[in-house]
């Protein structure tokens, strides 16, 4: 099910055409490290140069740059020169959105040791991704509704939606946060149930996942404020 979840994700990006090279300024987010897999590397304009992608849970990577060509980006698993005759180890080739900023997610994919993890590459930039909304990913089987605050949505499976600023608030910026499923046609239960904060100068990333452990599903909460912009020297 997951799998199916990501492959809509991935359908839904616009790559470029296979002709083109860009340049990008690309961060990532990991769901959860496969195999000890904590690095990957993008290779560079020349040949031996890498640009290197850090996979972290809790937070984004810092913003880097690189070039990807054919309208896809290719993450290899070592920087070493693969053996003779063989090619590099590498996770399947991603098409990249439009936009010249992207964010990777890297999910698991189950069952593929040769390829730890699944790719969905989304536009990054703040005309796609408004500070003060919530991007939301479903990655389970099921429909969900988003309750947040005065807002309601749902989301199909492998479907991805911002939800606009929450405005009802409480004195700390907190609003009501819930997560249904699906059970029957039009039969919603609630599985998650918090607060989260309404914060103009920030977006929030909510992914939904079936939890491998447990079965369960379950919501990943992700808080992203831009760096301060440095002052002119």
């Amino acid at each position: 099910m997951l799998r199916s979840a990501i492959a809509v994700l991935v359908a839904l990006a616009a790559p470029l055409s296979a002709q083109d090279s860009k340049k990008i300024t690309f961060r990532t987010l990991c769901l959860t490290h496969v195999d000890g897999v904590k690095m990957l590397y993008l290779p560079g304009d020349e040949p031996g140069q890498f640009t290197e992608a850090p996979l972290f849970r809790e937070v984004f990577s810092l913003p880097a740059e690189a070039t990807v060509k054919g309208g896809k980006a290719s993450f290899l698993l070592s920087k070493d020169a693969p053996a003779p005759g063989k090619p590099p180890a590498a996770l399947p080739a991603v098409a990249i959105p439009g936009s010249s900023k992207i964010l990777f997610l890297f999910l698991p994919n189950p069952g593929k040791k040769e390829a730890p993890y699944q790719i969905v590459a989304m536009p990054d930039d703040e005309s796609s991704f408004p500070l003060g909304t919530t991007k939301t990913i479903n990655l389970t089987p099921a429909n969900l509704r988003f309750e947040l605050g005065e807002q309601s949505i749902e989301v199909a499976p492998g479907k991805t939606t911002i939800i606009p600023a929450v405005k009802k608030v409480n004195h700390l910026n907190q609003f009501d946060a819930k997560v249904s499923y699906e059970i029957k046609p039009d039969e919603f239960v609630v599985f998650y149930n918090t607060r989260w904060r309404s914060v103009a100068a920030k977006r929030d990333i909510a992914v939904a996942f079936v939890e491998p452990t447990t079965k369960k599903p379950t919501v990943n909460l992700y808080e992203d404020a831009p760096p301060a912009p440095l002052p002119p020297p």
